[in-house]
């Protein structure tokens, strides 16, 4: 029996590596971005140092060559003198004078030949080098005759010519090394430039890579802050960086599960809670019922009022306790992203909107209001259930805050694939800096202050939550009242 073969693991994916601090990571950077102009520093001052040699050497074999020619010349004219007085006057001393100044000759022209490696200087050179040892050997001969005489007198023209050439081909080799030179220098400066050039953009790009570098796991935190900020507690943090920056993000994962641990806790509360208020609260409602309907006897004018606001306030208590217990769940469920029961079936709008008003007549008899309704046929997909809510805060929100006779207008419409409810009232309306405010939970604008009506300010949040389960959205309008539009997707088509 074979078994088959294990299947390879899947290739891990390649995770950048941080150094193991963020002060490390700080000099890590900071060297990177230093090494292209280091290195440019580095190669300008090797170019700029070797152009400095040269031009020292050149410096140096220029002078030593100049030097060496202008010797040439002058011992060339004291050799020139000393033969001359020679053949005029045959005195064999001032052959002696010759002699020294014909050896420091050519020593000076073995000086300049060693130091001047030009073809033209090296055949003159030579041509010299034969002139001169035939008139050495003519010149240290015992008899010199006429035609000897004007023989070394030509010679030694040509030599002194000679000598003078070398002095011009010295100066062409001097403008030729500065030329060399300048070319060099000329080389050196759009080395210079070029590097520039290249290490400007090189520096940018890696100040760029490790400002992203240094700033990702900054960017992370602030993010997860954020995320912990509006309560998301599901999804679990991890930040990538520095050992410190990753060690923070655990202390943040851990502080979310700390977090998650009291959202339990809290919902658990909210829970025994209203288990335990409402077994009174139940017999409350319903022993004012039973006295209301007279079921334990007849009762006067007052008994009846005492009977009836016993039975309002219990179940205004009980609506307050339902929406505590609803939003605390909602808002749970959000934090943690876990699924809130959601029933989604067609729902005929216009039916929920005729049972929230005929659940709310009392209320609506008891101000003395009118409500318009202005309703459609429209269906859309969803939970009736907290459609229906949503529907009856927005009308309790507008009956609370409505004037007394006052006109309240309920419509209902489509708007392309979309169902729109709106609800409007002639109370004092909501001013613009707490339209956008209003949808928070526990937040109750100015108007709602002056009024003196009581409320937990969560009807309007659990408005927003509900709709926006829907894929839907809430928003307060501009007017003299308070105007409320809900827009919700998903029309049904053919739904009575």
């Amino acid at each position: 029996m074979t078994t088959d073969p294990t299947p390879p693991s899947p290739p891990r994916r390649l995770r950048l590596r941080y150094p193991s601090s963020f002060p490390a990571l700080l000099l890590v950077g900071f060297l990177i971005v230093a090494m292209p102009l280091i290195a440019g520093l580095v190669s300008n001052a090797i170019a700029i140092e070797k152009l400095a040699e040269q031009s020292r050497i050149a410096v140096v074999n220029a002078a030593a060559a100049s030097r060496e020619a202008q010797q040439l010349a002058t011992d060339a004219n004291a050799m020139e003198r000393s033969a001359r007085f020679y053949a005029a006057t045959g005195d064999r001393s001032l052959m002696e004078s010759w002699a020294q100044t014909h050896e420091r000759f050519r020593k000076t022209l073995d000086a300049f030949a060693a130091n001047n490696k030009s073809v033209e200087a090296y055949r003159t050179i030579e041509d010299i080098v034969r002139l001169d040892d035939a008139l050495a050997t003519t010149l240290t001969a015992r008899s010199v005759g006429t035609d000897t005489i004007r023989m070394i007198e030509r010679d030694l023209a040509s030599l002194t010519r000679m000598t003078e050439s070398l002095g011009a081909l010295t100066r062409q080799a001097i403008d030729s090394e500065t030329e060399v030179l300048q070319a060099a220098a000329v080389r050196s400066r759009k080395q210079v430039f070029w590097q520039l050039l290249a290490m400007v953009p090189a520096a940018l790009l890696l100040i760029a890579g490790f400002t992203y570098l240094l700033a990702r796991p900054i960017r992370d935190l602030d993010a997860v802050i954020h995320r912990l900020g509006e309560g998301k507690l599901a999804q679990r943090i991890r930040v990538a960086g520095p050992r410190d920056i990753e060690r923070l993000g655990e202390q943040l994962d851990w502080l979310r599960q700390r977090l998650i641990v009291l959202e339990d806790q809290k919902t658990r509360f909210f829970q025994h809670v209203s288990h335990e208020l409402k077994t009174p609260l139940t017999a409350l409602t319903e022993g004012s019922a039973l006295l209301s309907d007279q079921v334990v006897g007849p009762l006067n004018a007052e008994q009846r009022e005492v009977a009836r606001i016993l039975k309002v306030n219990s179940l205004t208590l009980e609506r307050l306790i339902q929406d505590l217990l609803a939003y605390s769940q909602t808002q749970s469920a959000q934090r943690l992203d876990r699924k809130v029961a959601f029933d989604s079936a067609p729902v005929s709008l216009k039916d929920v909107i005729h049972q929230v008003i005929d659940a709310q007549k009392l209320a609506i008899v008891a101000k003395g209001l009118i409500v318009r309704r202005e309703c459609e046929r429209v269906a859309c997909m969803g939970d009736s259930g907290k459609v229906r809510i949503v529907v009856d805060n927005l009308l309790s929100n507008a009956i609370k805050y409505s004037p007394p006779e006052g006109e309240i207008i309920v419509r209902l419409g489509r708007f392309k694939d979309n169902a729109v409810i709106e609800v409007i009232d002639q109370g004092p309306g909501i001013p613009d800096e707490d339209r956008d405010r209003v949808f928070d939970p526990f937040y109750r604008g100015k108007a709602a202050a002056q009024s003196g009506e009581k409320g937990t300010g969560l009807g309007l949040a659990i408005v927003r939550d509900y709709v926006e389960m829907h894929g839907g959205s809430v928003k307060a309008l501009a007017s003299a009242g308070a105007h409320f539009r809900v827009i919700l997707p998903q029309v049904v088509q053919g739904v009575a």
